[in-house]
């Protein structure tokens, strides 16, 4: 057994390394060498030599594999980039529908082109109403899924898509009759419409992720999705070993133990799989169960090590791009923490305890502890690296929650499998919505706790981690008491913690700040002076990145607890998109937008929803006024209320201390030289310029009259042409020194206090 793991363990090593470190076009020479050194080292024939030939040959074989699996599929979708093609294919999963356009899955079927998955949009919504199964063909052109945004990304490849089409003409829909390939996926959308009709409508969101690992609601709610990832238990609504865990560990109560009941359970575990419509972390977590109950059913050694390593392996081995996924990292690095460490930790808390408390709900308790623990061993980083923040309480939520999560796991299928008598199903559902309201309502609590997460754009956050990772590894070496091994390690973690956090939150209360941050096509400024905090717009579009996100990331991670004004300049999504999520992470004082009769794009009432749920003041302006805070003094201007909602929006100038800043948002030339005639607007010494560097803002009159020294563009990808050239001209032309988001990233510019 342990040779398979030896061997699963390098192959999966050498596709992460050929996906993140080594360069594509020469692994062949790293592959045929560790082949050659382990072929070698077996002609030796030493006994101890043999984990080293295994490891070194499935290494080459893993290094392989990546680069032939790459050529049949990333390089051969680079061939037909820039093409229109006519198009045929099989539909995977039902469309989802945004704004704008709709997106779907298909299998391309055209003779003339590789039948990749791929990725179609349609910005005609001709195919909003097309069903797994179907057959659509349509003109369309052809893109390499390697990109998101205008960067370059893996996020389709690691799924398995390699091409993305585009709509342009001739759509039809062909029904090709049943097909038990689209089964799952009709289950799971009837799963789904069944949770959504029995269960009470503040829980149904989270029972379907929960039960289904339906989240495409669970993201729309800002709310929720705060308080799960805040308080670390984000990991409960993605379907995983967890959950199929739950399900084996209920069927065990029901069936006892045995090979029948394992045999039952594989059976289920895969129906399981079945109606969660095949995700992929669903198949992983079924793969790894199964594994594990196969072992004793046929009598061989249960290695948990070895089957972890062989499903990773398998896995890679079907799609060695699968090693980019953040959800298989964090699956498996879960797994791996627990079987290496949640023994060890749980004698370890029991160690001090009387005989007769090893059991019972004592045991129980500190299991859950253990296991918490143990997973946060690998996934910390992970989540680090990938989110970007450490959630520091998750261990509080997990012994809190996890047990309820369990019993509102199974009550949820329970009440499914009851709603076959409608008055049944809503009573089980009815019941269960308690559990889920007292997991949501502990996910709150914790989440609003100070310092419940770790942001690691905090300055000094990464050094703390490594810091506390050598200590630990430093606790493993040291042959000392047990105690002073881990504990001494994890008291030095925990000053430096709080040492991170103190200095922070004193660094930004010395100087003040003002920053425009980096949120890609759209605009967030935040400004700090002593305690208060002031933030004008919050949004963006053609992003992977949440606004709202990175606004409250950056104020938590800057020690700010809660915004005192902020202000809404218009309704348009590029600048308030992220509103509500950012007054969901920060409290908001007081907010302040124009006053309109009515607004068609829906971001004004959740955000006034928001702000009445958390009892912010709301100001919304007709004509000029002013708002301060302690250093902080702003001014105002509206200066038309008809017209779209960029002219009808707000403008604003604000002042910390001594130092003027001057937002103009979307207004147009002749906006602004109506500002310049009725405002001084000199001894502006920061400028942001107007609609993201439009050629149709930034009127000469205003350039002059501000007179700054520094102009920044909030700007990202699009397809406008923002930042224009006559605009960048014409800035330095008239002497600003010019700074762009999409450039130089977050502009923080910080003012010692006795100049500002």
């Amino acid at each position: 057994m342990r040779k398979l793991a030896t061997a699963a363990l390098a192959f999966s090593a050498a596709v992460f390394l050929a996906n993140y470190v080594l360069p594509a076009g020469w692994l062949i020479v790293p592959a045929v060498l560790s082949a050659v050194f382990g072929a070698a080292l077996a002609l030796l024939h030493r006994k101890w030599l043999r984990p080293a030939a295994v490891a070194l040959v499935f290494f080459s074989l893993g290094l392989l594999e990546y680069s032939v699996y790459k050529s049949l599929t990333i390089d051969r979708a680079q061939e037909y980039a820039g093409q229109t093609r006519e198009i045929c294919g099989t539909v995977l999963d039902y469309p989802e529908e945004y704004s704008g356009y709709c997106r779907l899955h298909i299998r391309i079927r055209s003779e003339d082109l590789p039948h990749f998955k791929a990725i179609v949009y349609d910005n005609h919504k001709a195919f909003l109403n097309a069903e797994p199964g179907q057959t659509i063909s349509f003109t369309g052109k052809i893109t390499p899924a390697d990109t998101l945004y205008g960067k370059a990304c893996d996020n389709y490849h690691t799924n398995g898509y390699y091409l993305k089409l585009s709509v342009k003409g001739e759509e039809e829909i062909r029904d090709a009759g049943f097909s038990a390939a689209s089964l799952p996926q009709r289950l799971h959308r009837f799963l789904c419409s069944r949770v959504e009709l029995i269960f009470p409508q503040d829980s149904r969101t989270f029972i379907k992720a929960l039960m289904l690992g339906d989240k495409q609601d669970f993201y729309d709610d800002d709310a929720l999705y705060v308080a799960m990832s805040r308080s670390g238990l984000m990991h409960v609504v993605a379907v995983s070993g967890l959950h199929i865990s739950f399900l084996v560990g209920f069927l065990g109560l029901l069936l006892g133990n045995g090979r029948r009941s394992a045999w039952i359970s594989i059976v289920l575990i895969w129906c399981f799989v079945l109606v969660t419509g095949v995700s992929k972390s669903a198949v992983r977590a079924g793969f790894m169960q199964t594994l594990l109950l196969l072992a004793p059913v046929l009598r061989r050694e249960n290695d948990p090590l070895t089957s972890l390593s062989a499903v990773l392996a398998l896995l890679l081995a079907a799609c060695p791009f699968a090693a980019g996924s953040v959800s298989l990292q964090m699956s498996f690095s879960a797994m791996a923490g627990i079987i290496c460490f949640s023994e060890p930790i749980l004698a370890w808390l029991l160690r001090p305890l009387p005989e007769k408390l090893h059991y019972g709900p004592i045991r129980t308790l500190l299991g859950v502890i253990a296991g918490s623990l143990s997973v946060m061993v690998f996934t910390t980083p992970i989540t680090a690296l990938h989110f970007s923040y450490v959630p520091l309480l998750a261990v509080l939520s997990n012994v809190a929650c996890l047990w309820t999560v369990s019993l509102c796991f199974c009550m949820a299928w329970a009440a499914c499998a009851l709603s076959v008598i409608p008055a049944l199903g809503s009573a089980a559902a009815w019941l269960c919505a308690w559990p889920a309201r007292y997991i949501l309502f502990c996910a709150g609590k914790v989440a609003a706790l100070p310092h419940a997460v770790l942001y690691m754009k905090t300055e000094g956050a990464l050094v703390w981690m490594l810091t506390s990772y050598a200590l630990l590894l430093l606790g493993v070496l040291l042959r000392r008491h047990r105690y002073v091994r881990i504990l001494l390690p994890a008291s030095l973690s925990l000053a430096l913690l709080v040492g991170v956090i103190l200095r922070t939150e004193r660094l930004y209360r010395q100087t003040d700040c003002i920053s425009v941050l980096n949120v890609g096509q759209g605009q967030c400024i935040t400004a700090f002076a002593g305690d208060e905090t002031a933030v004008i717009d919050c949004g963006n579009v053609y992003s992977t990145e949440h606004a709202g996100s990175v606004a409250g990331e950056y104020l938590l991670g800057c020690g700010r607890r809660s915004v005192e004004i902020f202000v809404l300049t218009h309704m348009d999504e590029d600048h308030v998109d992220g509103a509500v999520r950012l007054m969901e992470m920060v409290p908001v004082n007081t907010l302040i937008l124009p006053a309109v009769e009515e607004e068609d794009n829906g971001c004004q009432s959740a955000i006034l929803a928001c702000a009445a749920r958390h009892g912010t003041e709301v100001r919304a302006l007709k004509n000029n006024a002013e708002a301060s805070c302690g250093r902080l003094k702003m001014r105002l201007y509206r200066l038309s209320d008809s017209g779209d909602r960029n002219e009808s929006g707000l403008m604003a100038s604000l002042c910390v201390g001594e130092t003027k800043l001057l937002v103009t948002a979307d207004a147009s030339k002749k906006l602004e030289r109506k500002l310049v005639q009725q405002e001084d607007l000199s001894g502006t010494d920061i400028l942001v310029v107007g609609h993201h560097g439009s050629k149709y803002a930034s009127a000469p009159e205003l350039l002059e009259e501000a007179g700054g020294r520094l102009a920044v563009i909030s700007v990202g990808y699009n397809n406008y042409g923002h930042p224009a050239q006559e605009t960048l001209d014409a800035l330095r032309e008239h002497g600003y020194q010019v700074m762009r988001t999409d450039e130089d990233g977050t502009v923080e510019i910080r003012l010692e206090k006795n100049n500002g």
